[in-house]
């Protein structure tokens, strides 16, 4: 017996609570179906993201055969980029990316030492190009809310090019 008055006063305060507006318009009384209970907001995702490299340097060319050098000079600086974010989000949107990609870019990085490295260009290629610089992380990124009906709304969006730590050098045609 104890049992019958604890589920009506339960069901008769949820419909008292719904009739002043404190409980959710979609609380449903009936047993076993409570409101409408959406997940947590996904805050910021990233998508179509590839890596590239950042040329810091004239690049050096030569024809196959020929042996080419290019210098990486001490203080030479570059910076990680942010569009899309309104004033103070751009660190915010940066320290997300490193967590979703799980590796600690530089918001600002600067060659610390000069450094010269040469290349021989290939017999098969016919023209060669050395580059010195350093990798970059594109991606896009949303910032996301959900909505009381459970759905997603974009808030805001960009894009961000952000630096990995250290320098690159590297090869090809271009």
């Amino acid at each position: 017996m104890r049992l019958a008055p604890r589920i009506i006063t339960a069901g008769c305060a949820a419909v008292v609570l719904t009739g002043i507006g404190i409980a959710p318009a979609s609380a449903d009384t009936r047993e076993g179906v409570g409101p409408l209970v959406c997940p947590p907001d996904r805050g910021y995702d990233f998508s179509g993201s590839h890596n590239y490299y950042r040329d810091m340097e004239p690049r050096s060319g030569g024809d196959s055969g020929t042996t080419i050098s290019i210098t990486f000079h001490k203080g030479k600086t570059t910076t990680s980029t942010v569009g899309g974010s309104i004033s103070g989000e751009a660190k915010v949107v940066f320290a997300k990316a490193e967590a979703q990609f799980d590796y600690h870019f530089a918001w600002q990085w600067t060659n610390s030492s000069t450094y010269t490295w040469s290349w021989k260009v290939p017999d098969t290629m016919r023209h060669g190009y050395l580059h010195a610089g350093v990798k970059v992380k594109y991606t896009k990124w949303n910032y996301n809310e959900t909505r009381p009906d459970c759905t997603t709304r974009v808030i805001r969006s960009g894009e961000a090019r952000l630096v990995y730590e250290g320098r690159e050098t590297w090869h090809g045609t271009n």
